[in-house]
């Protein structure tokens, strides 16, 4: 546009130059310095009034329509914070009383309703244990006493509680006071002899083939040798001794002068632990030493006793004479 303004302008000058002569000289640039002011003035008063300022409206209509929008945004965001804050209380609340019903309808006894309790938030812990004995003595027979234990373990816990978590019982014997004469045994002895007959002559048969093999005589199967052999076994079961000795602290022979038997020479070989007359022997022949006194040709009579003592223990006497 302002090159054809432009153009206008210099051709309309030339008319003028051309038809004036030096007057129209003086005018033109007179004319020249006016129409050049007037062409910048004209320009740009054209141009303002000419082109609508379209960009500045559209720029406000922008910023309007952009704080517009986010004012529109925000409000969205509370309103479906709102609606969410609200949904999760109203949940949150249905939860809580569905819960209180099922308790109350699963707790109802009777017509009181029982509420649930709080958990305790302390747990206890085991800090030590416990063993606590009990013992309960009885007098079984010949001095002897019958104990009988309880052990009970316990865990102790931090708040000073405690729970039994094993229990031992047995049975145990105290035989430090055992006392009894030949007299006192002689009646249980007789009974042992005669419950355990079988066993007794098994394991004088034992012997004899033992002697049978050294080529010495066969024993004779005494009863009254038996019977002194029963007391031995059993005054060794009840003091829990074995040995040749007796626990009043005399010889094993004293037995065969309580009980009137006669003899030159006697020998005694006792061992426990077998349950049977033939193991008794084969573990008493085991020792060189004794399968020669089982085998002497000096012994013609054989007594064998057994007993069993309270805690289970089987003792064996083989008493040999002349």
């Amino acid at each position: 546009m302002k090159s054809i303004i432009k153009v206008l302008t210099a051709c309309l000058l030339c008319l003028l130059l051309g038809s004036c002569g030096s007057v129209s000289l003086l005018i033109t640039e007179k004319s020249t310095s006016k129409a050049a002011f007037d062409e910048a003035a004209f320009d740009e008063e054209f141009y303002r009034t000419s082109v609508p300022d379209e960009t500045q409206e559209a720029t406000v209509q922008t910023e309007e329509q952009e704080s517009s929008s986010a004012e529109e945004t925000e409000t969205a965001s509370v309103t479906s914070a709102a609606t969410t804050a609200k949904e999760t209380v109203s949940e949150t609340a249905s939860s809580a009383a569905t819960a209180a019903q099922t308790t109350a309808q699963t707790t109802k006894s009777g017509s009181s309703i029982t509420l649930p309790t709080k958990p305790s938030t302390t747990a206890k812990t085991v800090v030590d244990t416990k063993v606590e004995t009990k013992e309960t003595k009885s007098d079984l027979k010949y001095g002897v006493k019958q104990i009988n234990v309880v052990t009970t373990y316990y865990d102790i816990y931090s708040d000073g509680s405690k729970v039994q978590t094993d229990q031992k019982s047995y049975v145990k014997y105290d035989t430090s006071g055992y006392k009894a004469t030949t007299n006192d045994l002689l009646p249980e002895a007789k009974s042992n002899k005669a419950s355990n007959l079988a066993e007794i002559k098994s394991a004088s048969n034992a012997v004899n083939g033992y002697r049978s093999g050294a080529g010495a005589s066969t024993l004779t199967f005494s009863d009254d040798l038996s019977t002194a052999a029963s007391v031995r076994a059993t005054e060794m079961a009840y003091s829990g001794k074995l040995s040749s000795t007796r626990p009043g602290g005399s010889s094993y022979s004293s037995v065969l002068q309580d009980m009137g038997i006669e003899y030159k020479s006697c020998i005694e070989l006792t061992c426990k632990g077998y349950t049977s007359g033939e193991a008794a022997m084969a573990a008493l022949k085991s020792k060189t030493q004794n399968l020669s006194i089982m085998t002497s040709g000096e012994y013609k009579k054989i007594g064998v006793g057994v007993a069993k003592s309270p805690d289970g223990v089987w003792y064996w006497s083989l008493i040999l004479t002349d």
